[in-house]
């Protein structure tokens, strides 16, 4: 009974990792992550961190870089990823645990380091992360098309070519998402 009670999972979240998530109590666990299945990771920038955004023409090339470079070194295969203004969504998939804890680690504060040119010298104050990176492993054909198509749809929105809408995802129709990937 008392080793049952080590095992308790909030099950809405059983397959979630930090962010907003972190700060109560059910997101305080271990990441979960799967070799398997893909992960959806989401690295939120704290607001006034930089000025320019995310979508700047140099961060957005040095996020490119960095992303090309360090999935190379981890092993981490990226299946899609949206660079917006304030934050970054990686659709990935890795083969050994390790790997995603080393890029999770490097990509991100390099990303810091870089964007605000404190490389040589250590940052006091506030951190160039909202919170922790959040990530979901995705269960499912279903999940994944749905997370694959939100990638997508970050896309578009953050390149201006499609209009933001709150309810950009539900309910949209097979000529939507046609209209989509095309």
């Amino acid at each position: 009974m008392k080793q049952q009670s080590f095992q308790k999972t909030n099950w809405d979240h059983r397959f979630c990792y930090g962010g907003e998530l972190r700060k109560s109590r059910q997101g305080r666990g271990m990441r979960p992550l799967s070799t398997r299945d893909p992960l959806h990771l989401v690295l939120k920038v704290r607001p006034g961190e930089l000025k320019k955004g995310l979508r700047d023409p140099e961060t957005h090339t040095l996020v490119h870089r960095l992303l090309k470079k360090y999935s190379k070194k981890f092993f981490i295969k990226v299946e899609q990823f949206s660079v917006n203004s304030d934050h970054i969504h990686l659709l990935v998939r890795c083969s050994k645990r390790s790997f995603f804890h080393n890029f999770f680690r490097v990509f991100a504060g390099q990303i810091a380091q870089q964007a605000t040119h404190t490389f040589s010298t250590k940052k006091e104050g506030k951190s160039f992360w909202k919170a922790r990176p959040w990530s979901r492993v995705i269960k499912g054909y279903k999940a994944y098309l749905q997370v694959r198509d939100y990638v997508k749809l970050n896309v578009l929105e953050a390149s201006g070519r499609r209009a933001y809408r709150k309810e950009r995802t539900r309910g949209l129709s097979l000529e939507q998402l046609r209209e989509l990937w095309s």
